[in-house]
Order: structure tokens, then sequence, then C-alpha cells
């Protein structure tokens, strides 16, 4: 795993915030910024103020681009075409054509949703809401790879026990697709109400352990044939991680 996100991709338009919002535009088939801000449900000062300060709103982009089946890649950079493949949908990349998920040679953008549950390295964390803060892009083609982007969340970590590969303050991406366990892979789990981010093996007789990665971090063994066998479940598989510099 890498220490930055290198696979995630900026969204954001300081350079050339006008041509995008020229590509909404375009793209929704209006003429005048105040059209876009009718569509989008807000004032026309916000438009004026977003072209002014050189900053789109992500979700404008989203909103618009799901609305019209446009591709973000063509939106946010002007390549490839305004539409993206038949069967993708371009808001989080729905892939509805079993047949054709991905093309390869293409650069085209999923993004998943950063939800406000927080995954505890350490004591359990309580913050377990699922609602969305934002967006994150990343490649459709290497998404398509690890799985159904449409089961992917990212989640921020707190606390220090999966130290030092996964830090206090790193995002993860949880694929919530993957929850058979494999030994060593680490996973997001629920306990009661509570939330971990641990490495998870499995015992002889239905017993799992969770094990941190920080050694002053003791394995918490589960029976799940016990107590806590219907309050124990395995939320995904960690598949990438990153931190800001």
């Amino acid at each position: 795993m890498k220490d930055i996100c290198s696979s995630a991709i900026a969204t954001g338009c300081e350079a050339g915030c006008g041509h995008v919002l020229d590509r909404l535009l375009q793209g929704a088939g209006l003429r005048r910024d105040s059209q876009l801000a009718e569509l989008l449900g807000v004032t026309p000062q916000a438009v004026s103020q977003a072209r002014r300060k050189g900053r789109v709103p992500d979700g404008w982009v989203l909103r618009v681009a799901s609305r019209f089946a446009l591709s973000t890649d063509w939106v946010y950079f002007g390549r490839g075409e305004a539409r993206p493949l038949r069967g993708v949908s371009s808001s989080l990349t729905r892939y509805e054509n079993a047949e054709m998920p991905c093309e390869a040679g293409r650069v085209e953008m999923a993004f998943v949703p950063l939800v406000s549950a927080r995954l505890a390295a350490g004591m359990g964390s309580l913050e377990s809401g699922g609602e969305v803060e934002g967006y994150f892009g990343f490649r459709q083609e290497w998404l398509c790879r690890k799985g159904d982007p449409d089961r992917m969340v990212l989640m921020k970590v707190f606390g220090d026990s999966m130290e030092p590969d996964i830090r206090h303050g790193d995002m993860v991406l949880v694929n919530q697709a993957q929850t058979g366990i494999f030994g060593h892979a680490i996973y997001a789990v629920g306990v009661n109400e509570e939330i971990y981010i641990k490495q998870i093996e499995t015992l002889p007789g239905g017993r799992l352990v969770l094990r941190s990665l920080n050694r002053n971090y003791d394995p918490v063994e589960v029976d799940l044939q016990g107590d806590l066998a219907d309050s124990v479940r395995v939320i995904g598989r960690v598949i990438w991680w990153c931190r800001e510099a």
C-alpha cells in the first residue's frame, strides 16, 4: 500500500474552472450560467462566484453528469467523449451492463463516497453513521479490477492500533462486497454498536481473532457460537489506504 493518495485524483478545478462550467452548460444543452443555476437549484450568484473564484463544487458536476449521462473525465478535463460507455452512469459510475463494465485504454472516473463512519484503530468507535461527507475520484479501470465500485466506501481511521501500516488519520477504501475472511487480511468489522479496523483470523470451533498490527494492543477473540454471535459483522475488506502528506 502507498503512503500517499496516489491512486485518488483531486477533483477540484482550480485550473480551468471556467472550462468545467462551460462543459456543464454544453452537456446539459444550456447557454447561460443562470440556466445552470436553475438546474442545480442554486442562485445565479453562486455560479458566478464559482466561476470567479475558480472552484466548482464536485456535487454540481456529479449532479449534472448523472442527469445527462456525461463522462466526468470529459467534464473535468475535456478528455474523451461527452457521453461515457453504454450502460455506465457517471455519478457513482454504476455498471448496469455486466458484459462491458470497463474498456481498456479509456480514462474514466468513478466516484466513491467518503462516509461519516469512523473506523477505530484501538477502542471501538461509536461514530457509525453512513452520511456522505464527499466524494473522491478514482480511475474507473482500477476500481473495476478491485471489485464492484457500487459496494465501496471510504472511511477515516482514528487510533494507532494498526500502526505502522495504517496510521491515525488515514483514509481507507472498504469493499463491502468482500466479507469472506482470508487469513491476515484487514477488515472493517462491527461488534455491537462499535466498528473497528482489524486483521481478522479464523480459529477452529467457530472463533475469530481481531488482531492489531501494533503490538501494544492485545488480540480480541470472539466466539461466534457464543453470546456475541449475532453482534459481530464483517463490514468489508480494506483494499487500499492513503494518507495526506
